[in-house]
C-alpha cells in the first residue's frame, strides 16, 4: 500500500517535491524513486479498453464484441458506452448484459466502464473510465451527476468535481483506484499542443486520468481516426505523441508523468471496404505488464505506466530499459530513478517480432528510435535497424543537470510507403539532491 501511495503522490504533488523528500542526503549512488513492484514477475495481457455496443452508438452486442475479441487474442476488454443521459450505458440492463457475458467467458476479463462527456465541453471531449467490477454500479450515479452533454449551465458540474467523486466513491477497499484515459485527444483541436492545458488541469485535481490515447481508435475509418478537423494522425498516431516536442513531451518535460503508449479500438462497427472499425485486438493493441491476471492487476499496470502499444500486431513484450551503476536492476516503463550528477546511463530497447501479424506475409520491424526529453526539448538520440541479436538498440546517455526522460518507438515500413508503429511509455531519470 505504501508503494502505491508513493506512485500517486508523484502524479498529484509533482515530481520535484517527492524526489527531494526521498533522496535528500543520499547523493552517491543511483536508486529507484518510483518502482513497479512486480518488475520481473508480472504477466503480459492484451487489452482493449475502449469499445461501444448497442447500449449507446455501437452496432454490435456485448457478446458479439467479446466473441471477436477472443478470436484476436484479447485477454481483457472494456465495454465503455457513452454516458449521454438518453443512452443506456451504466443502466441495470447494461450491467446485467456484461455480467452474463463474464459468466460465459471465465478466461476473459471484462470491464463495465463508460466514456464520459467531460465538462465543460458539452460532449466534445471524451474520457474513458474504468473501475474494479465490484464498484462498477457506482458509474450509474457518476453518469447522472457528471455527464456534460446538453447539460444546462445551472446543472453543470465541473470536471474537478467528477474526478474527486470518482476517487472518493469508486476506489476499492484494498486501494485500487479508478483509471481514466483521455481519448482521441486532438480530434477537435486546432493545435494538438492545446492538450497540455487540459491534462495539467485534470492532474492538478488528482491522478485519476492517467494519460491519453496516443493512437486513437477508428483505424479502419476514413478519415483515419475520424480526425476531420485541423489535426491529422501521423503514422496513424495522434500528433500529441508522434510529433516530437508536442503535448506528451511537453508534459513530460514539465515533470508530469502521463502515459500515452495506448492504442484502443474505439470499436463501433466492423470495417467493411475500409469504412468502420477494426475489432478489438484485430489491428490496435495495448499490452500491459500486470502483477496478475485480474481486473485489479490491469488497473494497477495502467496506473503504473507498465504497458506499450502497437498497430498491426507487429511486436510482443516490448521493454525499454535504463540502467545505471548501483541499481539492482534496470528501470522500465513508468519507473523513475535518481543518479549522481554527471552520471551516464545505458538505455536499451528489446522486443519480440512474431512471424505473422495483421498484414499477410512475413512480419518485420525496420526502424527503432530512442527519444530523449530534457529542458531543451525532445529529440531522437539513437536510431537504426534493430540488431539481429541482443537488444534492438542501445545508447549511452549523459544525464543533464535537469534530468532526462527517455521513451522509444519503432516502425514496420510497408511497401505502400506508410508505416506501422509501436510506442513505449517513458522512464524518468533525475539528479540526486
Amino acid at each position: 500500500m505504501r508503494q502505491r501511495r508513493l506512485v500517486n503522490a508523484f502524479a498529484t504533488i509533482g515530481l520535484a517535491a517527492v524526489v527531494v523528500g526521498v533522496v535528500r542526503g543520499q547523493t552517491n549512488a543511483a536508486r529507484f524513486i518510483r518502482e513497479v513492484p512486480w518488475a520481473g514477475t508480472g504477466v503480459w495481457l492484451k487489452i482493449d479498453t475502449h469499445t461501444h455496443t448497442t447500449f449507446s452508438d455501437g452496432f454490435r452486442t456485448v457478446d458479439s464484441i467479446l466473441n471477436r475479441a477472443s478470436v484476436y487474442g484479447c485477454d481483457a476488454v472494456a465495454i465503455t458506452d457513452h454516458t449521454d443521459l438518453n443512452l443506456k450505458a451504466a443502466t441495470p440492463e447494461y450491467f446485467d448484459a456484461i455480467e452474463k457475458a463474464r459468466g460465459a467467458r471465465p478466461n476473459m476479463i471484462v470491464f463495465a466502464g463508460v466514456e464520459w462527456n467531460i465538462p465543460p465541453q458539452n460532449g466534445n471531449e471524451h474520457v474513458t473510465v474504468l473501475v474494479v467490477p465490484e464498484l462498477e454500479k457506482q458509474l450509474t450515479t457518476f453518469k447522472q451527476l457528471f455527464d456534460d452533454l446538453n447539460r444546462s449551465s445551472r446543472d453543470r458540474k465541473s470536471a474537478a468535481d467528477g474526478l474527486r467523486w470518482l476517487a472518493a466513491n469508486a476506489t476499492s477497499a484494498d486501494g485500487i483506484e479508478p483509471v481514466a484515459m483521455y481519448e482521441h485527444p486532438s480530434r477537435k483541436d486546432e493545435h494538438s499542443i492545446e492538450n497540455v492545458a487540459d491534462m495539467k488541469a485534470w492532474r492538478a485535481v488528482n491522478d485519476i486520468i492517467i494519460g491519453l490515447a496516443g493512437a486513437p481508435g477508428h483505424q479502419g475509418n476514413r478519415p483515419l481516426g475520424s480526425y476531420e478537423y485541423k489535426e491529422k494522425p501521423i503514422d496513424r498516431w495522434d500528433p500529441v505523441v508522434a510529433r516530437l516536442g508536442d503535448a506528451w513531451d511537453t508534459l513530460l518535460r514539465d515533470g508530469l508523468d502521463v502515459w500515452a503508449a495506448y492504442a484502443p479500438s474505439d470499436f463501433h462497427t466492423e470495417s467493411v471496404e475500409s469504412l468502420g472499425d477494426y475489432w478489438p485486438g484485430q489491428f490496435s493493441e495495448t499490452w500491459v505488464y500486470a502483477p496478475e491476471r485480474s481486473s485489479a492487476g490491469i488497473l494497477q499496470a495502467l496506473r503504473a505506466g507498465s504497458f506499450f502499444a502497437d498497430h498491426g500486431r507487429i511486436v510482443r513484450e516490448v521493454e525499454l530499459r535504463v540502467n545505471a551503476t548501483g541499481l539492482a536492476r534496470s528501470a522500465g516503463a513508468g519507473e523513475v530513478i535518481s543518479v549522481p550528477r554527471n552520471a551516464e546511463v545505458a538505455v536499451d530497447l528489446s522486443f519480440k517480432v512474431p512471424l505473422e501479424a495483421w498484414r499477410p506475409g512475413r512480419n518485420h520491424v525496420d526502424l527503432v528510435e530512442i527519444i530523449a526529453i530534457d529542458q531543451t526539448g525532445a529529440s531522437v538520440i539513437a536510431q537504426g535497424r534493430p540488431a539481429e541479436t541482443g537488444p534492438a538498440i542501445v545508447k549511452a546517455v549523459q544525464v543533464p543537470d535537469g534530468g532526462i526522460v527517455l521513451r522509444a518507438r519503432g516502425f514496420s515500413l510497408l511497401e505502400t510507403g506508410t508505416r506501422l508503429a509501436f510506442y513505449t511509455n517513458p522512464v524518468r531519470v533525475v539528479i540526486n539532491q
